[in-house]
């Protein structure tokens, strides 16, 4: 929870007007991959947080996207992953960014901090375009990707299996390989 927040985040995003099937799960899940995030700080590390919540909302068979693109802040932009459910965004990744700023995450497209929709505009197009790590990305094979995390021998594979068992799903790493070999990310402008 930022300093200056009173109310915490999870009361917030309670209160926050998003109807879903597994708004249950989808909150549970939300908060299960923040806390580790900041358990295990890794500033700019939105492409892996994306991508761990990714699967494990759909291991939850939870309709997502894993979203790539730019988001304009003022007259800054800046590369980034994030994941839409229903068209609204949903950002772990946001609290703790490159450059080490932290910011609230957003929930359901809204930012929990304000409790209204981020002054961030997402799938924005930057005059410069995405930079190498991005276009990077964007050519890697998400289970190419998953795999290379450095530090776990599992890969990021390795902290989906950590979260999911608090979540209580039962994940096989080899599995989620196999499963998760048709991956996409979606570009959003």
């Amino acid at each position: 929870m930022d300093t200056n927040q009173t109310k915490p985040y999870r009361i917030i995003a309670e209160s926050i007007p998003f109807e879903h099937e597994q708004k249950e799960k989808i909150f549970k899940t939300f908060f299960a991959v923040s806390d580790y995030n900041k358990k295990h700080p890794n500033p700019g590390a939105c492409h892996l947080v994306s991508s761990i919540f990714h699967v494990l909302l759909n291991e939850q068979k939870i309709e997502n996207q894993l979203c790539i693109g730019e988001v304009k802040t003022g007259s800054q932009y800046f590369d980034h992953s994030w994941i839409e459910i229903d068209d609204r965004v949903f950002d772990i990744a946001i609290q703790l960014t490159l450059d080490e700023s932290r910011n609230a995450p957003a929930y359901a497209g809204y930012d929990l901090q304000t409790e209204v929709n981020p002054e961030r505009i997402y799938g924005s197009v930057s005059p410069t375009g995405f930079d190498r790590d991005a276009k990077q990305l964007l050519k890697t094979p998400f289970v190419k990707y998953m795999n290379e995390y450095p530090h776990f021998r599992e890969g990021a594979w390795k902290i989906v299996k950590v979260i999911g068992k608090e979540l209580r799903l039962k994940l096989d790493i080899n599995e989620l390989r196999k499963k998760y070999k048709e991956t996409q990310r979606t570009l959003k402008k």
